[in-house]
C-alpha cells in the first residue's frame, strides 16, 4: 500500500483520521524583554577568555593588541559610521528604497538645525535646548535679541540652566550618547568661567530668584578660578533668600574644610536634607587638608555623619577617600625615605580592607558618574602595597553579577586589569599560573605594553623555562612593535637560552617558525633604504647579527647564518645611504664561541674560518692563535688553507 500511494499520503491519511480526536492548545506567550535571550545565552555559554574583545573580532590580521592600536581601530570604525550618516543626511535619496518597518533612525539621519537659517521662534530655541546644542542655542538667542523677537521668561530660564551648566560651550565628550568612542577617548578640558557670555547676560536679564542665584553659584563653582569663586561667594553673601542644595554643594567643594563645615551647619539650620553630592563635596574639601593625620580624621568624620543619617556611601565617596589617603608628593620615590610613605600606605590598605568588607556581597549601583573610578584607584593602591590577596577580593567584587558599576572598556578598565595582572605576575613564581593569567587577559582586557613584557621576561629568566608563555609573549611583542630596541634584544636573549632538547617535536617546530619569522622581520627592516621608507629602517647591529646567526644555526639554517655573519666583514654594508648594518658595536663573544664550536663539530672549514675572521675584529693575536690551531686540528685543512689561516693570524695586532 505504501509503495502504491507513497509514504506521505499514508501519513496524511493517518493524521486526518485522528484529527477529530486531537485538540490543539496554543500556550500563552511568555513575556520577555528584548535582552532576555542574550542574557540566557551569556549565562549558559560564558565569555571566551582566550578570544579577543568582541569589538575587534574581524580579520585576525587586523585584531589590535596594544592600547593605541585598539583606539585607532575602534575610532576608525566609529568615524566610518559618522561619515556614513553624514552622507545619508546630505543625500537622502541614497536610501530611497529603505522600507524597513519600523524605520531605523540611524538610516534616516537629519541635519542639525542651523541657528542662522532656522526660524527665530521659541519653539526652535526649545528644540535646540532639548538637543543640548549649547553654542547653537547661544547663536539663536543672540539672533532673536537682535531681531527683537520676544522670548518668554520660562524659555530664558531653561536656556540659562543649559548655558550655565555647560559654561556656554557644547557638551563635553564624556556626555556624548551616540558615539561611545568619542565618549571614552575624547579629552575633556576643564575651562574657566566665560565671563560676559550668554550665561552672564541671562543672569542680568532674569529676576534674582532663589533658583537663578543658585544656578549661577553652582556654575561659577563648577568652572572655578579665583575670580569666579570670589564672585560665587559674594552672590551667596548678598542673596537674602534660600539657596538651593546644588549651590551649597558647589560652595562646599570649592572651599577649605573649615569653611565647608560652616556651610554644612547652615544647611542643617535651614533644614535642607544633604545628598550624596553634599557629602562628596565635603570629602573633596577634606582632601585639601595638607596634614595627613587631620585629613584622615576629616574623612572619618564625614563617613561617620553619613552613617548617622543612614546615608549609604556610594563608590564615588570611597574613591575620593582612597585617592587622597597618600600624599601626592610621596608617590615620588625620592621622597619616600623618611618612612611617611610606608605609614600612609599601610593605613590606606587598612581603610581599603574595611571598605571592601563593607561592599562585598552587596548589590552595587552607579550613583554618580565617578563611581567606577573607585576600582581603578583601589587597584593602584593595592599594586603599590603589593597586596595580592586584597586585589583578588577587589577583582571578584568587580566581576560579581551583583555589581552594576562598570568601567569603560579599553581605557580605565584596561588600567584596572593591567595593574592586577602585573601585581599577580610579580607576586607568584608559578609560570603556569602566569601563563593562564596572561592568556586570559592579553589582549582581550589588557593591551600589550613594554612594562608588562619586560616583567614577564624577568620572570622567565628567573625560573624554569616555560615555552608556551615565552612564545606567546614574543608573538605579542611582534604584533605590538617591540622587536626593536631593548625588548627586541630581550627576545633574542630568551630564545638563545631555550634548551632545544627540552622541547617536544611540536614545540621545536614552533621554535623554528618563530626564529625564521623574527630574523626575516629584522632583515626586512634593515633593507628599508629608500628615501620614502628610511624613517622605518632599523639597521642590524653586530650583536644582533651574531645572535640571529646563532639562532639560525640551531634550527639548521647554517648557510643563512654565515651569510648574516659576512655582513660584519663587508665594509660597504655599513657605509653610504644603502647601509644595512650599524658601523658601531661588536658581536657577542658567547654567540661567536658557540658558532665556532658548532663549525668545528661539523668540520666546516668555511664556517670556522668565518667565525675566526669575525672574532678577529675584537681579539688579539694571542687569543686567535689557539683558535686557529683548533681549526687545523678539527677540520680537513690543506696546506694552502693552513698557510692562509696562519698568515691571517700573524697580521693581527698583539
Amino acid at each position: 500500500m505504501i509503495g502504491r500511494f507513497g509514504l506521505g499520503r499514508v501519513l496524511s491519511r493517518s493524521l486526518s483520521s485522528t484529527e477529530a480526536a486531537q485538540k490543539l492548545t496554543i500556550q500563552p506567550a511568555i513575556e520577555r524583554s528584548p535582552t532576555d535571550l542574550l542574557a540566557a545565552l551569556s549565562e549558559t555559554v560564558g565569555p571566551d577568555t582566550t578570544a579577543p574583545h568582541f569589538a575587534y573580532i574581524d580579520d585576525p590580521i587586523t585584531i589590535p593588541s596594544t592600547q593605541s592600536a585598539k583606539k585607532t581601530y575602534f575610532m576608525a570604525k566609529e568615524f566610518g559610521k559618522r561619515a556614513a550618516r553624514e552622507l545619508a543626511a546630505e543625500w537622502p535619496t541614497l536610501f530611497a528604497f529603505d522600507r524597513d518597518q519600523p524605520q531605523l533612525p540611524a538610516f534616516r539621519p537629519q541635519h542639525l538645525a542651523d541657528p542662522l537659517q532656522v526660524e527665530p521662534t521659541e519653539k526652535s530655541l526649545l528644540a535646540m535646548i532639548a538637543s543640548r546644542e549649547v553654542q547653537d542655542c547661544c547663536v539663536l538667542y543672540e539672533r532673536m535679541r537682535s531681531e527683537n523677537v520676544e522670548v518668554s521668561e520660562a524659555v530664558q530660564l531653561e536656556l540659562f540652566r543649559l548655558v550655565t551648566y555647560y559654561n556656554s560651550s557644547n557638551i563635553p565628550f564624556s556626555e556624548w550618547e551616540t558615539f561611545s568612542g568619542m565618549r571614552n577617548y575624547g579629552e575633556n578640558e576643564q575651562s574657566a568661567w566665560k565671563s560676559g557670555a550668554v550665561a552672564d547676560l541671562l543672569f542680568e536679564t532674569l529676576p534674582r530668584t532663589d533658583e537663578t542665584v543658585s544656578i549661577m553659584i553652582a556654575g561659577l563653582c563648577k568652572f572655578s578660578d579665583h575670580a569666579s569663586l570670589e564672585r560665587a561667594r559674594n552672590l551667596y553673601k548678598e542673596h537674602k533668600g534660600k539657596i538651593h542644595l546644588e549651590a551649597f554643594n558647589g560652595l562646599i567643594g570649592s572651599s577649605s574644610y573649615s569653611v565647608a563645615r560652616k556651610l554644612v551647619v547652615e544647611i542643617e539650620a535651614r533644614k535642607i536634607a544633604p545628598s550624596v553630592d553634599t557629602f562628596n563635596a565635603l570629602l573633596t574639601a577634606a582632601s585639601k587638608i595638607p596634614k595627613f593625620e587631620e585629613r584622615v580624621k576629616a574623612f572619618t568624620e564625614v563617613i561617620g555623619e553619613m552613617k548617622t543619617l543612614n546615608q549609604e556611601a556610594p563608590l564615588s565617596s570611597y574613591h575620593l577617600i582612597v585617592k587622597n589617603l597618600i600624599d601626592g608628593k610621596l608617590l615620588d620615590k625620592e621622597q619616600q625615605e623618611d618612612g611617611a610613605y610606608t605609614r600612609q600606605l599601610t593605613l590606606g590598605v587598612s581603610w581599603l580592607n574595611e571598605i571592601l568588607e563593607t561592599i562585598e556581597g552587596k548589590p552595587l549601583e552607579p550613583v554618580t558618574s565617578t563611581c567606577h573610578l573607585f576600582f581603578v584607584e583601589a587597584m593602584g593602591l593595592l599594586y603599590r602595597a603589593s597586596n595580592e590577596k586584597l586585589a583578588k577580593t577587589l577583582l571578584s567584587i568587580y566581576e560579581s553579577p551583583t555589581n552594576q558599576v562598570k568601567m569603560p572598556a579599553f581605557t580605565i578598565e584596561s588600567m584596572f586589569y593591567n595593574r592586577y595582572l602585573q601585581l599577580a605576575v610579580e607576586q607568584t613564581t608559578s609560570l603556569p599560573r602566569i601563563h593562564d593569567l596572561y592568556t586570559s587577559m592579553v589582549p582581550r582586557l589588557v593591551g600589550v605594553n613594554n612594562a608588562l613584557s619586560a616583567l614577564l621576561y624577568r620572570k622567565l629568566s628567573a625560573s624554569d623555562r616555560h615555552w608556551p608563555l615565552l612564545r606567546r609573549v614574543i608573538i605579542d611583542g611582534i604584533t605590538s612593535g617591540q622587536i626593536n630596541g631593548i625588548l627586541g634584544e630581550e627576545m633574542r636573549k630568551q630564545l638563545c637560552n631555550v634548551e632545544l632538547h627540552t622541547l617536544n617535536p611540536t614545540e621545536r617546530e614552533q621554535f623554528t617558525a618563530l626564529v625564521q619569522k623574527l630574523v626575516a622581520v629584522w632583515i626586512e627592516y634593515s633593507k628599508f633604504t629608500e628615501e620614502r621608507m628610511r624613517r622605518l629602517q632599523r639597521k642590524l647591529s653586530p650583536s644582533q647579527i651574531s645572535e640571529c646567526a646563532l639562532l639560525l644555526t640551531r634550527i639548521g639554517e647554517t648557510q643563512k647564518a654565515y651569510e648574516l655573519l659576512e655582513l660584519l666583514l663587508d665594509e660597504e654594508a655599513a657605509q653610504g645611504e644603502e647601509a644595512t648594518v650599524l658601523p658601531r658595536g661588536f658581536a657577542r663573544p658567547w654567540a661567536m664561541a658557540e658558532l665556532f664550536e658548532d663549525a668545528l663539530r661539523k668540520r666546516d672549514t668555511y664556517g670556522a674560518a668565518t667565525c675566526l675572521q669575525v672574532m678577529a675584529l675584537t681579539s688579539t693575536r694571542a687569543k686567535l692563535e689557539p683558535l686557529a690551531n683548533r681549526i687545523m686540528e678539527k677540520c680537513n685543512v690543506n696546506a694552502e688553507q693552513e698557510r692562509i689561516i696562519n698568515g691571517f693570524v700573524r697580521l693581527r695586532p698583539q
